[in-house]
């Protein structure tokens, strides 16, 4: 099998799997597990692909794949509104795992400081927080506690980078679909409301995917380190 025919052979797997993985996102009750406080949020499963994308594959197969993702999985499961905000999100989340890929302890640093901002937000909206509210802010403070720690443990040799790309894709990917909903809805009191919980959840959830992906990398014997594989003839 050629170099050629090899590309396009794995690319048509990355998508099916990102589609699977997709529909696997919708079944997961994530909204239900968190009380309700996040409507529409996901784990962002296929979020694992275009990391593998991200570090053993070229930024142009990268962007393929995500525009492909994006299109087959909104005109199969969704409408052209959703394809709309996955696009924007996707877009974003691309552009902040290509950023930090050489920096990731940067990409978990900026996580944390977003959701730390999050946090602060939700407090300055009401300094009484109770029930539904103190949850959320309690797993927006984690969040920012975590990315922290990816932060410093990726700096110090800890642990691979991974983690730290997919909580800076993951926050990126929600910020992209909220700007979008605000503009498409004309409502920008969700930047407010509902941005500052999708920052945190989207920190934890990404973080949880960046595990997942490391462990992957590591079962397979992919080094993310060496980029692309080479080829076999």
């Amino acid at each position: 099998m050629n170099q050629a025919t090899q590309r396009v052979a794995r690319f048509g797997l990355l998508t099916a799997l990102a589609l699977v993985l997709g529909l696997a996102d919708r079944a997961i009750p994530l909204t239900a597990l968190l009380g309700g406080a996040a409507p529409g949020i996901k784990l962002g499963l296929a979020n694992t692909v275009l990391l593998y994308a991200v570090y053993m594959m070229d930024w142009k197969s990268a962007v393929l794949l995500m525009l492909t993702k994006v299109a087959l999985s909104g005109f199969l499961f969704g409408s052209l509104t959703a394809i709309l905000y996955s696009l924007s999100g996707g877009v974003l989340s691309l552009a902040a795992m290509l950023l930090f890929r050489k920096r990731p302890d940067r990409g978990a640093l900026a996580a944390s400081l977003l959701s730390l901002a999050a946090v602060t937000a939700m407090a300055a909206r009401g300094p009484n927080l109770r029930g539904q509210r103190l949850w959320v802010a309690s797993l927006i403070g984690a969040a920012c506690l975590i990315c922290l720690l990816f932060a410093l443990a990726i700096r110090k040799g800890k642990i691979r980078g991974i983690p730290g790309t997919s909580v800076a894709g993951a926050v990126a990917h929600n910020i992209g679909q909220v700007l979008a909903a605000s503009a498409v809805l004309r409502t920008p009191l969700l930047l407010s409301t509902y941005l500052p919980v999708l920052i945190g959840v989207g920190a934890l959830v990404g973080g949880l995917t960046g595990i997942v992906a490391e462990r992957v990398f590591r079962a397979l014997r992919l080094n993310p380190d060496a980029g692309q594989p080479p080829a076999k003839r």
